[in-house]
């Protein structure tokens, strides 16, 4: 795959989606929903988000582990954030370093190619009728239950005995994950120190959890269509080959990305072979970089050693929230098919985005 090149890359099985959610002042992240507590007026909001997602599958089976961080301002010391999942997730503290060294991997690479061509919270969780409280647990600085609404309406009522305010107007969006079986991650963040105007990095978080498929890669967004504001969102792609793009209707660009960047093969490279991030200094292609990207390299190193990716930058620089909660189907990315008619697996009835064939 050099860079004048269009060879068609096979899918292989296993994948890694980094996201990077980067927000301005009228835009909103994608992935989630802040509520602050019930007697709380003033405004909460996620002034930057960031995420890693990495999923594997074995051709039958798929497992991602996705990782977030979030920037909040407000004025208050607690509050929630819910993230919607396929399925239940297991929850474990992650490196922020991580975040770092790929925004400056990623800058440093466009830059390259640029020249080249010219209030005391203590409460916990409990259960509350048509709610179930799945697992409950401290990660870090985090109390994280993660809950299933069996009724509609339940969720909110659960929300505000946890001393929170509901979703308001969001009916349509809770029955879309409830009829989905889907799970909501409920963070109680405590003693987060915020202060008005001041923007506030929070640790972040690793959730795992099964798919529910074997090649389409997840990311919730349906739930960003609650919010009022429009928002931007940048996804960095780790996957064994490229992502579709417009090679049919489940290319990402049918879903408003355009490709900001994507990694190539030069002549020192094994044709579409992918790089090696577990072993940078041994990759021809990512071996100048290998000091930037220290906590990276260490995370491949222990979760894929020896398997190779490619990196794909997509962004979507205005979505509407009414667009986008008018969505049949979350925000799913597929593998860049060589056959052009090939549906993929997930796509295809009883598939976790078999919704995507309506739209």
């Amino acid at each position: 795959m050099r860079t004048s090149s269009r060879r068609l890359l096979r899918p292989l099985p296993t994948i890694l989606l980094t996201a990077l959610l980067l927000t301005t002042s009228n835009q909103l992240p994608a992935d989630g929903l802040l509520k602050a507590p019930v007697d709380y007026e003033e405004s909460l909001a996620e002034r930057s988000q960031e995420a890693i997602l990495i999923m594997t599958s074995d051709g039958v089976t798929a497992t991602e582990d996705l990782i977030l961080k979030i920037t909040v301002e407000g004025d208050v010391d607690h509050f929630a954030w819910l993230v919607p999942f396929p399925n239940q997730p297991e929850v474990n503290p992650a490196d922020a370093a991580l975040f770092k060294e790929l925004y400056d991997y990623v800058k440093k690479r466009n830059e390259t190619k640029r020249r080249t061509k010219s209030k005391k919270f203590l409460g916990g969780f409990g259960a509350a009728g048509g709610v179930d409280v799945l697992s409950r647990e401290i990660v870090g600085s985090y109390d994280v239950a993660v809950v299933k609404e069996d009724t509609a309406g339940t969720l909110n009522q659960w929300l505000e005995k946890e001393g929170y305010q509901p979703i308001k107007n969001g009916g349509d969006v809770l029955d879309f994950y409830r009829n989905k079986g889907y799970v909501f991650a409920c963070i109680k963040v405590a003693q987060a120190q915020l202060e008005a105007d001041t923007p506030v990095d929070l640790h972040p978080l690793r959730f795992t959890f099964p798919t529910g498929g074997r090649d389409g890669i997840y990311f919730p967004i349906k739930l960003t269509g609650l919010q009022n504001m429009s928002f931007g969102v940048n996804l960095y792609v780790f996957y064994r080959a490229w992502l579709n793009d417009t090679r049919n209707r489940f290319g990402y660009m049918k879903r408003g990305f355009q490709l900001t960047y994507r990694d190539w093969d030069t002549p020192q490279c094994q044709p579409n072979a992918g790089k090696l991030w577990s072993k940078p200094r041994t990759d021809p292609f990512l071996r100048n970089m290998a000091r930037r990207i220290p906590t990276v390299s260490k995370l491949f190193a222990e979760l894929y050693p020896e398997e190779r990716f490619y990196l794909t930058n997509i962004q979507a620089y205005l979505f509407e929230p009414a667009a986008v909660r008018s969505w049949p189907e979350d925000l799913w990315l597929f593998p860049y098919y060589t056959n052009q008619r090939f549906i993929p697996h997930d796509v295809r009835p009883g598939g976790p985005a078999e919704g995507w064939k309506d739209e």
